[in-house]
């Protein structure tokens, strides 16, 4: 992630890989009609991600849900062509580890439904515990030397062992695999301390007003994505630099912070404060 494509260009070509531009655009709109598929499917529907939600199921605990899960998985794939699994667990740890057995498992073709004791056991007891929603690289590390390599032995943990561990998230973790409802993972995202719209050119850009110019719309796009999470920024760094993958060609970078007063999310103040921060770092050449 994030190579230079000229210096992978020979594995992409060794794997027959594409490349393609990212459309975001036409990623929402597919979004938007498979929660159109689903919303008939469950009584409540929350957003995790892009391609994931999680769905409640409960007033329609009698019928066959694997069955239900099936009939909402072909209306997905009709309506989008879009493949889906689907993971089915009382807690949402589990419906989400449900969903990776069911990607991984010819065995669920497609659905897992991890309600009943045994068959859940047995996926527990298989899964490894760095693969669990929640379990971080350097906490996966810390189970390890512990001799926790599955699901299975972190759910069967003490929960105050793994409160030491990985704080109350970790011990939360472990009452949702035991089928305890409890907040894993922070499903709210939490207000983020910063942003960025890092840019690549397509080519050099040599021409002040060009870069001012670009500067100007990342600028603007950055207001956007603070308003749209309800944030004010109180500093604006700008930066730039050449391609150091050419170092035939002469090195430069600048990079300069603009404290903003009072704190906003107003594109055109936003602007201005760039352009301040800008100028002054270009350099001719």
């Amino acid at each position: 992630m994030g190579d230079p494509i000229h210096l992978i260009r020979d594995r992409l070509d060794r794997h027959g890989m594409r490349v393609m531009s990212s459309n975001y655009t036409l990623y929402g709109d597919m979004q938007r009609r498979v929660l159109a598929a689903v919303e008939d499917f469950a009584s409540e529907v929350e957003i995790y991600s892009i391609d994931e939600s999680f769905l409640d199921l409960t007033p329609f605990a009698d019928r066959d849900l694997v069955a239900h899960a099936n009939a909402m998985w072909d209306q997905v794939r009709r309506w989008t062509t879009i493949p889906t699994r689907v993971g089915i667990g009382p807690t949402k740890t589990l419906a989400k580890l449900a969903n990776a057995a069911a990607k991984k498992n010819p065995l669920f073709d497609g659905v897992a439904d991890l309600r009943e004791d045994a068959l859940r056991n047995w996926v527990l007891d298989r899964f490894p515990v760095g693969d669990v929603w929640g379990v971080g690289h350097a906490t996966a590390g810390k189970l390890a030397a512990l001799g926790v390599s599955t699901a299975g032995q972190l759910r069967d943990m003490p929960m105050k062992q793994a409160r030491g561990i990985g704080t109350v998230v970790l011990e939360r973790l472990v009452a949702e695999l035991q089928g305890v409802p409890a907040s894993a993972v922070e499903i709210v995202e939490p207000q983020r301390k910063g942003m960025a719209v890092p840019r690549s050119f397509g080519g050099y850009v040599s021409d002040k007003e060009a870069m001012m110019g670009a500067m100007a719309q990342y600028a603007m796009r950055a207001g956007e994505k603070l308003r749209s999470h309800g944030l004010v920024a109180g500093q604006l760094t700008i930066f730039f630099h050449t391609n150091k993958h050419k170092r035939e060609r002469p090195q430069y970078g600048a990079q300069r912070r603009i404290r903003l007063h009072p704190m906003t999310a107003d594109s055109l103040e936003l602007l201005a404060a760039a352009r301040r921060g800008g100028e002054p770092s270009w350099r001719d050449g």
